[in-house]
């Protein structure tokens, strides 16, 4: 038995996922976060980002509409849509306006595939919020909410200023379900302001 396998079984997040009948350890996460912010409404339609293998979309579910987009592949789940598609393919959001209109929350656990050198996996997580930022500019309803995990460096704080511009409120958060010795930080944000709608509203 491997070290990692090992710690993994020992893992309380992980027994629990098991138990509930969860995909991942990652449910909590969304669990703790929604407790404490109030992310996902209820009736709501949602966008999850990262989806694969469904500990988020299980959750979201739960509320109400979910849309999943993963490159990997994920088995079914009442009440998700599920796209296997690259969140940061040019044609992502044609795709995504052909099945769904303005949703209540996007959110997204994606993660880059590791490689062991923390400056490029950083970069490249930074690089995955983006266009989870992005999707959630085009999709988001006035007032909605956004949510993304993204590993802490040099260019997260120019990030957060930049979802900092876009609602009103914005919180970086660390669930108990993180791991101890992880670098992952969740932004948590909440009210966007769809400057396109403001202005219209002015000019009327």
């Amino acid at each position: 038995m491997t070290r990692w396998y090992r710690e993994r079984k020992q893992d309380y997040y992980y027994r629990e996922a098991k138990k509930e009948g969860f995909r991942a350890r990652s449910s909590f996460k969304l669990i703790q976060i929604h407790n404490r912010y109030g992310i996902l409404r209820k009736g709501g339609t949602f966008i999850d980002l990262g989806a694969s293998p469904g500990g988020w979309s299980q959750i979201a579910a739960r509320y109400g509409k979910v849309i999943a987009i993963d490159l990997k592949p994920m088995q079914e789940i009442k009440n998700v849509t599920f796209l296997q598609e690259d969140i940061t393919s040019n044609d992502i959001i044609k795709k995504l306006r052909e099945i769904v209109g303005k949703v209540d929350a996007v959110i997204s656990d994606a993660s880059p595939n590791i490689s062991g050198n923390y400056t490029m996996d950083q970069a490249r997580s930074v690089w995955l919020c983006e266009n989870a930022l992005k999707i959630a500019e085009e999709f988001l309803k006035q007032g909605g909410n956004f949510l993304c995990k993204i590993f802490e460096g040099e260019d997260y704080p120019e990030f957060l200023e930049k979802v900092r511009k876009k609602f009103k409120m914005v919180k970086p958060h660390a669930p108990k379900a993180s791991r101890k010795q992880s670098s992952e930080i969740y932004i948590v944000a909440k009210g966007f302001i769809d400057k396109a709608k403001m202005s219209d509203t002015l000019k009327n």
